[in-house]
């Protein structure tokens, strides 16, 4: 039988990875190839010695630039905190050191998470690991690309309207945005919306990334965002199938105006999981067509009231996209956030309605492939296209999990998505599991890997 590989060597095989590829992907920002081996030859020393090391013993995973990491800069991606060094973890990063994690470096991001391209004017456009002419999407791409080149084996990222779950799904990787609370977000200088802001894990596997969900989910006083639960044991039940289950396959809004393949790739799989006993049952869902934009005025005005006195005072330090983004929120009445929040409500009822009636909702993550870099120059545009399917989940805070099911005919990743109502992230990583165990699309290896 093949051994595990030892931390260190698990940890080479990364810094390796980063070494040769990262000078053309820009997936990172801060590489932290000292301290990840000293730290990897520790848990190797304790697994010498029979000592239990954790859960993600040994594990290299990456942290995007907007999560405290001590010692090291977090530049948010910006120039506003370029210099800033924190002197502790955030809880998240702790929990995952005590779990045997190695951290090999920060990932880089869109400005202040702020956008779905990833083109960061401070610090390097990071590029997409199947096409390093295309976008890899955001704000999380950096992580997706550092997983997608082996660069890491797990990321955390982070998730407002689509970050950890869109650039998975245009690079090849899997990625779980938690119900709204799960994880802390304390140690995050992350703030676009309160009401849907979240941390998550990223990983090729979706074994992975149980693994990572289960030291990350935990209650932090310290942050106002996080609520107390009680989680099931998801991991003893990984494997236990997914016969009876009802999944959702909506007939209005997500399976138009996408691009070639995604509606064979997306109903391919809903035929997958048919195979493994699920019920595939068509639903409608009311609004879907105009949600994200009916909801929007709220992180317009959330951001603008966080970035007011920088965009006043020092407004060339911010990259023009996004301070046009940025500006969208100055003029949003008190009236208009009242009309946002009193759709959000109906919006969260109508998909109580939806999970009442399935246990899973089935989409495409996003309606097209990564997009040239050279047609993405518009940020607006190309994060309203990309992230289409992915914000209506985020305004009704529930779990969502991003995973591989297909490529174009050009070779570019296809990603499905599937959420459930909030608490069951263990019912998506089951179904997750038992797709990944019938397929192969998360085995697919960028060309990058082999030249």
């Amino acid at each position: 039988m093949p051994t595990t590989p030892s931390a260190v060597a698990a940890t080479r095989r990364c810094l390796d990875n980063i070494a040769r590829l990262n000078p053309r992907l820009n997936a990172f920002i801060t590489v932290m190839a000292e301290q990840a081996l000293a730290e990897a030859e520790r848990i190797d020393a304790q697994q010498d010695r029979g000592a239990c090391s954790g859960l993600l013993a040994g594990l290299p995973i990456s942290v995007k630039d907007c999560i405290d990491v001590a010692g090291v800069r977090c530049t948010n991606g910006s120039l506003f905190f370029r210099d800033y060094v924190p002197n502790a973890d955030a809880p998240v990063v702790e929990r995952l050191r005590q779990a045997g994690a190695v951290i090999v470096g920060k990932t880089n991001l869109h400005e202040f998470c702020y956008g779905s391209t990833s083109q960061n004017p401070h610090f390097g456009r990071v590029r997409n690991a199947w096409d390093p002419e295309r976008i890899p999407s955001g704000s999380s791409g950096g992580a997706a690309v550092a997983l997608a080149a082996e660069m890491c084996v797990g990321a955390v990222g982070s998730d407002t309207g689509g970050s950890v779950r869109t650039p998975a799904a245009v690079n090849g990787v899997s990625a779980l945005r938690p119900t709204v609370g799960a994880i802390p977000m304390s140690g995050s200088k992350l703030q676009l919306c309160p009401l849907i802001d979240t941390v998550g894990p990223m990983a090729r596997t979706v074994a992975d990334l149980a693994r990572m969900f289960a030291v990350m989910a935990f209650y932090d006083d310290e942050d106002t965002s996080s609520v107390p639960h009680p989680w099931e044991e998801f991991l003893a039940r990984l494997d236990d199938g997914i016969a009876g289950l009802r999944i959702g396959l909506p007939r209005n809004f997500f399976l138009q105006d996408l691009a070639p393949g995604f509606g064979q790739a997306v109903r391919a799989a809903a035929d997958v999981l048919a195979g493994l006993g699920a019920e595939i049952r068509d639903i409608h869902i009311d609004g879907a067509e105009e949600a994200h934009g009916r909801m929007m005025p709220i992180v317009w005005a959330d951001l603008y009231a966080f970035h007011r006195e920088r965009a006043e005072r020092q407004p060339a330090m911010f990259g023009e996209d996004v301070l046009s983004r940025l500006l969208l929120g100055k003029n949003v009445s008190g009236a208009d956030y009242a009309a946002a929040m009193r759709w959000r409500e109906r919006w969260l009822r109508t998909m109580d309605r939806a999970f009442s009636e399935v246990d899973a909702i089935l989409t495409p993550t996003t309606p097209v492939p990564a997009p040239p870099i050279a047609d993405a120059t518009n940020m607006l545009a190309t994060t309203h296209q990309l992230t289409r399917f992915t914000f209506p989940f985020s305004w009704a805070a529930v779990p969502g999990l991003a995973i591989p099911c297909g490529f174009t005919a050009d070779g570019l990743p296809i990603g499905l998505q599937l959420h459930a109502a909030r608490w069951r992230e263990g019912l998506l990583l089951r179904i997750g599991a038992a797709y990944q165990a019938a397929t192969d699309w998360h085995c697919r290896r960028t060309p990058l890997l082999a030249t």
